[in-house]
Formats: structure tokens, sequence, C-alpha cells
């Protein structure tokens, strides 16, 4: 039996899940497709045929199992549904199974809320209306997974994620395509250009190792609410955190507007979570501050040794 078994461990957010849970102490199991991206000295299964789910359940018994996994960034519509609703499906069959299911915690994304009004905090109440493919796909896995809690087939939690930051994000990503940019400018000593193309944009932006604390407290306890948000629960300027990146790494770069059309403050993008039901549900709120987060996410090795403290932007002091 192993404490946790986490689906997606050897993708971006998955890995950091698995890392920080190892180091709780947990006997941990990551499960993914590609063994060349498993964590040294992790436990590491393949989810290689369709009847693996029911195998590895089956072999490992874990107490908890994580869903990290779902693809979105650079997949079909055919692949985006694959990776986001049909493994959902049939994990919730291998789970309803077992003779004592373990416990699911299934990560969302705020991406299933769409488009709010400028200065909204999205708490989970509103009645979520995605504007993209990956939005849509994750909202049906969790109405799916929400289902499963409500028929008392499942225990657990939906934790709906902000924009997560840490090491290894995918590079057609804000923060992977700005760290790209700024480590090839660095390299060959010129300067990196950093398009924008949304100059009003906020974003609400969480620590992978925030993520992982959440979810540890959501196998652990047992909260009413069944979607909880896990966010920094502030917005925050996507130029601010360009900008910041752009000095913890020393590179010469420039921020280069580039908009399809007029932008204002009222018309611009926003998000920012309500964190206020995990806050009290699990107690849990994130640690890390953002400037701890991006200097984390340019270089590992690097980074301090506990977080910082954090002030309303969610900035050290």
């Amino acid at each position: 039996m192993v404490d946790t078994m986490v689906l997606g461990g050897t993708g971006y957010v998955g890995r950091h899940v698995c890392a920080v849970l190892a180091g709780l102490g947990q006997e941990v199991l990551a499960v993914g497709r590609d063994p060349a991206k498993a964590l040294p000295g992790l436990p590491f299964a393949a989810l290689d045929r369709d009847d693996a789910l029911d195998r590895l359940l089956t072999a490992v018994r874990p107490r908890t199992v994580v869903n990290c996994a779902g693809g979105v960034w650079e997949v079909s519509d055919e692949e985006m549904l694959g990776s986001n609703v049909s493994l959902v499906e049939r994990l919730l069959a291998a789970l309803a199974r077992l003779e004592r299911p373990p416990r699911l915690v299934h990560l969302g994304s705020a991406h299933e809320y769409g488009a709010v009004p400028y200065g909204t905090r999205t708490s989970e109440s509103l009645t979520p209306s995605p504007l993209t493919a990956y939005g849509r796909a994750k909202l049906r896995s969790t109405r799916m997974v929400r289902a499963a809690f409500e028929a008392g087939v499942l225990d657990g939690a939906v934790l709906r994620l902000s924009n997560v930051l840490g090491p290894g994000a995918p590079p057609s990503s804000l923060l992977g395509a700005v760290v790209r940019s700024l480590r090839r400018a660095r390299a060959s000593g010129g300067t990196a250009l950093l398009p924008l193309a949304a100059p009003y944009a906020y974003r609400d932006f969480v620590d992978a190792r925030d993520v992982a604390s959440a979810i540890a407290a959501a196998a652990a306890g047992r909260p009413a609410a069944r979607v909880l948000n896990i966010g920094g629960g502030t917005p925050v300027p996507v130029r601010r955190v360009m900008e910041r990146l752009i000095a913890i790494s020393g590179t010469p770069a420039e921020i280069v507007e580039r908009t399809g059309g007029p932008q204002t403050r009222d018309n611009g993008d926003w998000q920012q979570l309500d964190i206020t039901v995990a806050q009290e549900a699990l107690g849990w709120a994130p640690r890390y501050a953002l400037t701890d987060s991006l200097a984390w996410s340019w270089e590992p090795h690097s980074r301090s040794s506990g977080p910082g403290p954090r002030d309303e932007e969610g900035h050290s002091r």
C-alpha cells in the first residue's frame, strides 16, 4: 500500500506535487506515460494500457489518488478530451470497482470559470462559462467527479487551480515562454524581446509547492466543500510578472506590446480567485510570495530555504 498515487506524476504540476508529498514523508507513486520524465529515486508506474489503472489500483492500494493529468499546452482538441475527460471517465470507473476506493483529489482549473468582469473575486459559486476547449474539458471532468462524490460512490475534493508557478513550465505557457526567451538571450549575450499580447491583463498565480500543500490538506481532511479554489488570491498584472522575471534573471530584455485590437483597463483580462473556502475548510493558505516563486522558477538550485512574507500583492517584503 502507498500513501498517494499521482496520475500525471511526470508532468509539470505532477512532478512538483510528487516531490513535495515525498518530502512530507509520504510514500508516493508517480504514474505517467514517459519513464524518462520520472523523478530520480521516486517509484514510477507506466500508464501504458487501458487496463493499467485497474491493475495499478489493485496492486498498490493507495490511500489517496491525486489526478494531475490533463493536456493543456500544444495538444489537439482530441488529445485534450482524451487526457482531460476520457482518462477521468476511466479513473472513476476503476475506482468504483474497488471494494474500498481511495480518496480522490482531482485538479481542476480556473479556466473552467471563463471571463469575469474587471475587479471580480471569483468564488466557487459562480456559474462556469468556459471560453476555451481546455476550460470546457476541465469543466466536464469536474462535473463527472462531483457527480461521483454526490452519489456517494467516492469521497474527495476538486481543487481549481489558478496559474501555477515553478521550474519546468511548458515553453508555450506564459512563464515557460518568458523563461526560455531570457535564457536564450542570456546565452547569446543579446536582448530578449518578450511579446505581451494583453497589456491590461491581470492573473492569479500560485506556487506549485502551495498547490502540493493544498493537496495534502485535502487528502488528510474531509472538507464539506467539494470544489475549492486554490490560488494566490491576488490579481497581478502580467506585465509585472514579466518585469520581475527580467530583474531576477539579470538579462537585458524588452517587453513588446502586441495587441489584436484596442484594449483598456475596463476590458482587459482579469483573474482573481476567492480562496476563502479553501482557507476555512482546509486550514490552507498560500505561503510563497510571488518573487520567491519566480526566483524558484528561474533557477531551481538557488531557491530560498523558506517562503518570504507576503504583502497585499503576494510580493516579498
